[in-house]
């Protein structure tokens, strides 16, 4: 399950740059999925995320934006290649 708003880190660690809003959701994303597919798949979940958010159709630098629609977006393709996978093959 992908963490709540509430679970992402928010408070800027020493000594590296502050995370926006869509890198912090693409961190939990990718934190996410590596934790249920195993490592080794960073790569290929990021491509999967930003896919996802070039077919988007409201645009992301509006307020209104929701980051966490492009996770789950990107969750279901990937569940999608997973079961797709099970008849013919790895999905990675």
């Amino acid at each position: 399950m992908i963490p709540s708003d509430e679970s992402i880190e928010k408070v800027p660690a020493t000594g590296r740059e502050v995370l926006t809003e869509p890198e912090r959701e693409l961190n939990s994303f990718i934190r996410s999925m590596t934790s249920l597919i195993g490592p080794g798949a960073s790569n290929s979940l990021t491509e999967v995320w930003l896919d996802e958010l070039t077919c988007m159709e409201c645009a992301p630098g509006s307020e209104d934006f929701n980051w966490r629609s492009v996770s789950l977006s990107a969750s279901m393709k990937l569940a999608g290649r997973v079961i797709a996978s099970q008849f013919s093959g790895p999905c990675f």
